[in-house]
């Protein structure tokens, strides 16, 4: 069978409580910027929805869409940008999450500017937006 190994699938399980490490789609196509990256879960959609959106609530730099988006995702959507969309499509069984956000923003160098303003007391946002 297939084995997934990606660096991130550890502390994906252990950060979310999962039983099992779940599927997880990172999707760089061959655009400067952008990044789609898809993590599928065997967990109810509304009730992801609902806890990433009560999570993220007031954030500037991270949003939730709409449960159920049926728009078409493009990954380099959020190039040049610092901020994240997270988007949840599924049903009472099933869901699937994907974050879309600008690799070079959002990604490494984004969020180690926001974690630096947070430590240091200044605006979150500070240099970002």
């Amino acid at each position: 069978g297939l084995s997934q190994t990606h660096k991130h699938l550890p502390e994906m399980q252990t950060i979310c409580g999962l039983e099992k490490p779940p599927v997880f789609v990172p999707v760089v196509d061959d655009y400067y910027k952008g990044m789609a990256t898809t993590v599928m879960l065997q967990k109810d959609a509304a009730a992801v929805y609902d806890a990433l959106a009560g999570h993220y609530a007031g954030q500037q730099l991270v949003s939730v869409a709409p449960l159920g988006y049926t728009g078409k995702l493009y990954g380099n959507a959020m190039a040049g940008r610092d901020t994240l969309t997270l988007y949840v499509c599924g049903n009472e069984d099933r869901c699937t999450v994907t974050a879309l956000f600008d690799n070079l923003g959002k990604g490494a160098s984004g969020a180690a500017v926001q974690n630096m303003n947070i430590m240091l007391g200044f605006e979150e946002t500070a240099g970002l937006l």
